[in-house]
């Protein structure tokens, strides 16, 4: 027969009135108070800066560690959640984050899309609440020489309790709609510098449209040197200014045509926002972005004025050599770049005069 000492009682009495005092301070505790607990759990990793929890339409709902002021968060929430949508419609189904790279800071942005334990599952299920995978994500900001693929990696408890807390909750955090009425809009006016109308010249280079043939063939044969060297490539491509593409490699059969050109043009519009996140965050421009997902990684590396992108299957290639690989083609393909804009200077002519010579003819 085991003995209990009356000390022996006493201490786990206390520990159950301490755990006691503890439930009731949580359930009095509201929402986004327990948020921010697990917020400070995240920020307290070493070399993290600041964490956002944003809601998919750019609403922030909590945060732990942000400097910036009120109008700037709701710009880098908005920032951030533009990258965010654009990468769910790249990767609808298995998007596990987005890492940002810039030379003074790196950004992640990943949904909240830890699966959750099976007590909560058949809870809700009997609320009948829908569990909407992308609806909520994450923002770190953290030190240039942070490893943020380990820190998320870290994260997945503090992930894992914030979506429980958040969908057991059962509320919403849709903004209210915004009026404005003509006293509203001229103080937001009064904001900005408004431009006087006045005749310009504009400089078109074309560059962006054309290219020598024997440049071209170069970039053809850059891009094949890639394929060859990188296992399981799915496509390579090179986009110029708005998207358009002006070099690629396609092994996946079904991303050819249509596909692989919204691919261009949303993976240069992702990049063309990160930039907008990374001066808002950091006063820095993005120089990196991958994209890690289930079964594959897409990269985005800017290049002179505009992006290289890839994505590669995980079977057969591991991310540290990729990373190895990439810097060597990336030199190769500026080199061919700078050629081409050496080659082609760019021609200033008056669109007036050219409309009044059209007619004339």
């Amino acid at each position: 027969m085991i003995k209990f000492k009356f000390e022996d009682f006493k201490k786990i009495f206390c520990n159950k009135m301490i755990q006691l005092k503890r439930n009731k301070f949580w359930l009095k505790m509201n929402l986004k108070e327990k948020i921010k607990i697990y917020l400070d759990q995240i920020k307290n990793l070493k070399g993290v800066e600041n964490v956002v929890l944003t809601q998919r339409d750019g609403n922030p709902i909590q945060s732990s560690g942000v400097w910036l002021s009120k109008d700037e968060i709701f710009n880098v929430s908005s920032a951030a959640s533009a990258i965010y949508n654009v990468g769910i419609k790249l990767h609808p189904n298995d998007l596990k984050y987005i890492l940002i790279e810039g030379n003074k800071a790196k950004i992640l942005i990943a949904p909240l899309n830890t699966p959750v334990h099976d007590s909560l599952n058949k809870i809700l299920e009997k609320q009948e609440i829908l569990d909407n995978m992308n609806e909520f994500f994450i923002g770190i900001t953290a030190q240039s020489n942070v490893n943020l693929g380990g820190v998320f990696l870290q994260t997945n408890n503090c992930l894992k309790s914030i979506k429980t807390t958040l969908l057991s909750s059962g509320q919403t955090f849709k903004p209210p709609l915004i009026e404005y009425d003509e006293t509203k809009m001229q103080e937001i006016l009064e904001r900005f510098k408004i431009k006087e109308d006045q005749e310009e010249n504009y400089n078109f280079s074309s560059f962006l449209f054309n290219i020598s043939e024997e440049l071209s063939w170069e970039l053809t044969k850059i891009l094949s040197n890639f394929s060859l060297t990188v296992l399981d490539l799915k496509y390579a491509l090179l986009s110029v200014e708005g998207g358009f593409t002006l070099s690629k490699i396609v092994k996946q059969k079904d991303l050819r045509g249509q596909k692989l050109d919204s691919i261009s043009a949303m993976s240069y519009s992702l990049f063309h926002v990160a930039n907008r996140c990374a001066w808002l965050l950091k006063k820095m421009k993005a120089e990196n972005i991958l994209m890690d997902c289930t079964n594959s990684f897409q990269f985005i590396n800017s290049i002179r004025e505009g992006i290289f992108c890839s994505e590669i299957g995980k079977n057969r290639q591991k991310l540290g050599l990729i990373r190895l690989y990439l810097p060597q083609f990336l030199k190769k393909i500026t080199s061919v770049l700078k050629r081409a804009e050496e080659e082609q200077k760019p021609s200033s002519f008056d669109i007036k005069n050219l409309l009044g010579e059209m007619l004339i003819k």
